[in-house]
């Protein structure tokens, strides 16, 4: 046996029977252990064989390095510390019987393997990895190692290291080593691996209103959306697209793709409705002529399509605005009415619909001339007159036009191409048309409407009322009233006259014999005269949808002939008259494009 080695052995032999002394006068003084609690642990450690010593040791050491970190850690004298002391106290005893019986048992050989001299042990501890291994983290997400324990068959619980470090802000597979050194210097180690892993998708937030509603013909501008993921900037692709000129529900996407392929997405509504209703271009009053049933065409403009529909028992109307009579009116025929050389009016509203839904509304009045005067069916009298018999007719001329016009289209001045003087026959409303033509803009786009103003002429006897000059919107020239020479009030001519008086009173102090009286005397009538009526004629011309108007004027004169001279009332006469025409016409578009023929109507009258 090596001399060194015994001399180590006798030191232990020393030092345990030190040992086995020592801790019962701690725990007895210090702890409460009493000497029939030690008499109890030496009792039951005396029955153990040497395996079962040696096992129940390992037990102890654990606890007993428990223990004395929970000691440490709660230093004071609070009942909890105190209790924990006084088990350190038992288990430290329990430790020391169990070495006293090993030492009876086997002898002080068998104790020098449970010391710590550094003698015939050589095996490391054992490391437990606490925890998932491998282990995984999502990426941007807090990782906590959860640690490892070490125990040594010889010293019990042993103190664990550990290196490494995990970057959760970068994808990859990362490795934690922990390491435990005994008293002894055996070193044992384990690693754990930690990946971190992206399997979340970037989140997507619509930017701005979802959903949106946008009028129909509107401009639609899409906001964007954006998108954060935890692996840093991500980009989004928009799809979708939205028909702002058609009703309807459109869907825009929005998706963003991190670089570990997961994909995030979002989507915005996008609602194209239309609640403008549709807006009437063509005239409130159309002026026809008896016996026939067509009237003309309303028109309104809307983005959709528009139908229309009229609330009348004598009108009716197409989808399409044409505007016709059921039943063609009469003058001869109506049982009631009143002849006064005016109209009839008829009256309705229409309404026009666009595909939406949306509704305008328009009063409209059909205004029926008579042809020929009420006495247009044979007649016959005594007497002398004159009869006269007028006609009208119509033309139409066709075109196709291959012009192309720009966003602002330009408009020329209006220029009128009816004369300024019209001539027509006493008794009678109807004159003719004013006409004008605008050389530069697009035929499908122009309207021409007419207005007049205040009319100059002689006036009506009896109340003093004047004939007035009107005009439609399409430009027929009319009397509201028929003039007639017979009841033309005539001219009045003043006269100053000097009487003499007999006597002459005082007045003021002066002699007055004279006094001036005035006397008045009517001027006869001369056949053949006229009677001349004017006004200012105003033309507007329109390019629908734009807003861009221009008009002109023009200074008309009305001629009326006294038919048969003053007395021409003494007479009845019969008359028809028929017209028809026929007319063609060709425009040229100078507003940019190209130029083509015109499409249009022509009417003679």
């Amino acid at each position: 046996m090596n001399i060194s080695r015994f001399k180590k052995k006798n030191i232990l032999a020393i030092f345990f029977a030190f040992f086995l002394v020592t801790p019962y006068a701690d725990a007895n003084d210090d702890y409460g252990i009493t000497e029939q609690k030690l008499s109890e642990i030496e009792a039951r450690v005396n029955k153990m064989s040497i395996e079962q010593l040696n096992a129940r040791r390992l037990v102890l050491l654990s606890e007993q390095a428990s223990l004395q970190e929970g000691v440490e850690a709660d230093a004071g004298s609070s009942p909890s510390n105190g209790n924990l002391r006084t088990r350190l106290a038992e288990v430290t005893a329990e430790l020391s019987a169990i070495q006293k019986a090993l030492l009876a048992i086997a002898g002080l050989g068998a104790v020098s393997a449970l010391t710590d001299d550094g003698y015939d042990d050589n095996v490391p501890p054992v490391i437990t990895i606490n925890g998932d291994n491998p282990a995984t983290v999502e990426l941007g997400s807090a990782y906590v190692d959860d640690g490892a324990t070490a125990f040594d068959d010889f010293h019990g619980v042993t103190a664990v290291t550990s290196s490494g470090s995990v970057d959760t802000s970068t994808v990859g597979s990362y490795t934690i080593t922990y390491s435990a050194t005994d008293k002894d210097g055996n070193t044992a180690t384990a690693t754990r691996t930690v990946n971190v892993v992206d399997t979340t998708a970037p989140v997507v937030t619509v930017t701005g209103t979802n959903p949106v509603t946008v009028e129909l013909g509107g401009t639609y501008t899409d906001a964007g959306a954006t998108a954060t993921d935890a692996s840093g900037t991500v980009s989004v692709v928009t799809t979708g697209s939205v028909d702002t000129n058609t009703v309807g529900v459109y869907t825009i996407t929005y998706t963003s793709t991190d670089a570990s392929g997961n994909a995030g997405s979002a989507t915005r509504t996008v609602n194209v409705t239309d609640t403008v209703a549709p807006v009437f271009t063509s005239g409130a009053t159309f002026i026809i002529d008896e016996n026939q049933t067509a009237v003309g065409t309303v028109t309104a403009t809307d983005l959709d399509t528009v139908t229309f529909t009229i609330d009348s028992d004598v009108l009716q109307i197409t989808a399409a605005g044409v505007l016709s009579f059921i039943t063609a009116p009469d003058f001869e025929s109506q049982a009631s009415f009143e002849y006064d050389n005016s109209t009839m009016d008829f009256t309705a509203t229409v309404t026009a619909t666009d595909a939406s839904g949306n509704t305008a509304t328009q009063v409209i009045t059909v205004k029926v001339r008579d042809v020929g005067g009420i006495d247009d069916n044979t007649n016959t009298g005594t007497g002398t007159g004159t009869s006269t018999g007028t006609g009208t007719g119509t033309g139409t001329g066709t075109g196709t036009s291959t012009g192309t016009f720009g966003e602002n289209p330009d408009l020329g001045t209006p220029q009128f191409t009816s004369s300024d003087t019209f001539v027509v026959d006493e008794g009678v409303t109807s004159i003719g048309v004013i006409t004008a033509t605008v050389d530069a803009a697009p035929a499908d786009k122009l309207s021409i409407t007419y207005t007049i103003g205040a009319t100059t002429g002689p006036a009506i006897q009896g109340n003093g009322l004047q004939s007035n000059l009107v005009v439609s919107e399409d430009g027929h020239l009319t009397f509201d009233v028929a003039p007639d020479y017979d009841t033309q009030v005539p001219d009045i001519k003043l006269y100053d006259t000097t009487r003499q008086f007999a006597d002459c009173p005082q007045l003021n102090g002066n002699q007055t014999c004279y006094e001036t009286v005035r006397t008045e005397s009517l001027s006869g009538y001369t056949s053949g005269a006229t009677m001349d009526f004017t006004a200012t004629v105003t033309a507007n011309a329109l390019i629908t949808g734009t807003g861009i108007v221009k008009s002109n004027e023009q200074n008309i004169t009305v001629q009326v002939r006294d038919v048969g001279g003053v007395d021409d009332d003494a007479g009845t006469g019969t008359g028809t008259g028929t017209g028809t025409g026929t007319g063609t016409g060709t425009a040229t578009n100078t507003a940019g494009g190209d130029t083509g023929p015109f499409t249009g109507t022509v009417i003679n009258d």
